[in-house]
């Protein structure tokens, strides 16, 4: 089982907040709340020095995603917090749903390259 960043594995598989790293998390909230994007969050945890959780200088956008994505971490930040980030990262989806639920692009995008027919 691998750990989730901010978390400290005690007696019998339960896990227990690690505040130094909870403080980074709430942050990576707080900024995505306040509208900046992913890449903005990487710059400012960057900017920052605050370590990935894999130990590198800099984090990817894909471990904020996964981090913002992860139920795991409303002990930490709280409910409320939690479900707008979901919230806001469903309405800057560009993906759309057809009638049976299946993910489609709204727009489907045509080469210039490719014949017309």
């Amino acid at each position: 089982m691998r750990i989730p960043y901010g978390f400290n594995l005690v007696k019998n598989g339960v896990l227990e907040v690690k505040e130094s790293e909870a403080i980074s998390i709430r942050m990576i909230f707080d900024y995505y709340l306040a509208g900046a994007s992913l890449g903005k969050v990487v710059d400012i945890l960057y900017a920052e020095q605050i370590p990935s959780p894999t130990g590198k200088a800099k984090w990817t956008r894909v471990a904020v995603d996964h981090l913002l994505s992860n139920s795991k971490y409303v002990v930490i930040v709280g409910f409320e917090s939690y479900a707008s980030v979901q919230y806001e990262k469903a309405s800057l989806c560009n993906v759309d749903y057809d009638k049976t639920g299946a993910p489609r692009k709204e727009t489907r995008y045509i080469s210039p390259a490719m014949p017309q027919t």
